[in-house]
């Protein structure tokens, strides 16, 4: 079979993440997310083994920038122009994320009326164009006040998401039809309760599974309810994969990268399908199986209902090789491919291995690929940042992988490019241009890029050079 041709159906767009795109952070009512203090306390403030809470954080990250999300890509402001820019595009579909704090500035209280129109104000447009919205619940921007009251690891940790997700499936479950709960639990759970890199700051194993827990009974109590209302649409989860490969071609790193794989990709979407956790794990990782919460099976047995979807982020293919000393017995190499000048070496290969292995794995559930996206360091320079062949490339490499998962028999839906316009990065600020279109961050200016207009013809042809 010769050219690659997407699927007339298949859902083709760009991303981006309230925090990271909208700016306007203390304004019409909007209280103040987790990120927002974070940047603002810490970000560039902070030296390395200082974050408050985290104990000895000794040569463990910090902010690397002092910038803050106060500006985004300003799509708070100019989300019209940026939707007109996507129906330009060709663009069938748009992920998006809410605000809780624009929402619900006090996290379980009273609705902000401006917050519910500034998205429905969006969600409209979107669709007046022809625009498919793809809607997070929740994309790393807790409102600082839940954090305040326990967070995460609080016991109403999931009743006060799931009275989050009623506001916002009355509000606008008529017109989105496709949902997710949580984007990637296991970096922010990872990096704010085991790195300390992220709040809470917390390096505390039995807490990160305590915390890890609760988002999945929160994500079970939304999708529960969501299926209640009878909205007709589709509801799923988030969650990043990394391709692994053996290091060594022999058992027991083919066993780490078994065990890796089910840490970063099965603890998360196991239960979110299957009601438990990778057995795996639990049997031959002690210090997993020691931490985890009393009753937890109970808990998922109480409360499991199986989501219609998963979403999947892919940046990045690594090696991984057996070590006893670790809580997996396997520690990840990063030496797979070498790409100078970008933040994520791009592997398009681990896009085919990833799909076919959850196609397989689970049964042929239906699958996006949420974000896929190429990153290159900020030079401020709009003429060669708008000239990135780098992108392009990335952009053909994979979506050539996922015309191959589908001839395969994978049960793909769609493709959404990271990001839509170069917004704010979680511990990057400005430093790091993702975006098809290329913003300055001081005055809000926008051009697209080379890669918009290629990804352009894809959007409008569904067909991949």
């Amino acid at each position: 079979m010769f050219g690659f041709k997407l699927p007339e159906d298949f859902l083709i767009g760009t991303a981006n993440s309230a925090f990271q795109s909208e700016g306007a952070a203390d304004r019409d009512g909007k209280s103040p997310t987790i990120m927002d203090t974070y940047a603002e306390l810490y970000a560039g403030k902070v030296p390395v083994g200082r974050l408050p809470g985290a104990g000895d954080q000794s040569g463990r990250t910090k902010p690397n920038t002092e910038d803050l999300p106060d500006r985004g890509c300003f799509f708070y402001d100019h989300y019209e122009e940026y939707i007109e820019d996507m129906a330009k595009t060709g663009q069938n579909t748009f992920r998006m994320s809410l605000s809780w704090s624009r929402i619900i500035p006090t996290g379980v209280g009273e609705v902000n009326p401006k917050g519910i129109e500034f998205y429905n104000k969006v969600i409209d447009k979107l669709l007046e164009k022809g625009i498919t919205p793809f809607v997070d619940l929740y994309h790393w921007d807790l409102p600082q006040c839940l954090l305040d009251m326990g967070g995460f690891a609080s016991e109403k940790f999931p009743e006060w998401f799931e009275n989050y997700a009623r506001v916002c499936f009355e509000a606008f479950g008529d017109r989105v039809k496709l949902w997710s709960t949580f984007n990637e639990l296991q970096i922010f759970i990872k990096n704010g309760f085991l790195s300390g890199t992220f709040p809470p700051f917390g390096m505390d194993r039995k807490n990160a599974f305590l915390a890890a827990h609760r988002c999945i009974l929160a994500h079970y109590r939304a999708v529960r309810l969501y299926k209640s209302m009878n909205l007709g649409g589709k509801i799923g989860a988030v969650n990043c994969f990394s391709g692994v490969t053996p290091l060594h071609m022999n058992e027991e790193d083919i066993g780490a990268v078994a065990r890796s794989i089910e840490n970063q990709f099965g603890w998360w979407t196991e239960p979110m399908l299957e009601g438990k956790y990778p057995q795996q794990l639990l049997r031959e990782c002690p210090e997993i199986a020691g931490g985890m919460p009393e009753n937890y099976q109970k808990e998922l047995d109480e409360l499991f209902i199986r989501m219609d979807f998963v979403g999947i982020n892919y940046y990045v293919t690594n090696h991984a090789t057996y070590d006893e000393s670790k809580p997996l017995k396997a520690r990840g190499v990063r030496n797979f491919y070498s790409a100078p000048g970008q933040m994520f070496v791009p592997y398009p290969p681990g896009l085919l291995d990833i799909l076919q292995y959850v196609h397989n794995r689970y049964h042929g559930v239906e699958i996006y690929i949420t974000e896929n996206g190429c990153a290159i360091p900020n030079i401020n320079d709009r003429e060669k940042e708008c000239d990135d062949p780098e992108r392009i490339t990335y952009i053909r490499e994979h979506l050539r992988m996922c015309v191959r998962a589908l001839r395969a028999g994978v049960n793909l839906k769609g493709y959404y490019y990271w990001n839509d316009a170069d917004s704010y990065e979680a511990q990057d600020g400005y430093r790091l241009r993702f975006g098809l279109t290329w913003v300055d961050h001081k005055t809000g200016e926008r051009v697209w890029k080379k890669s918009r207009h290629y990804y352009s013809e894809i959007c409008k042809t569904h067909m991949v050079d």
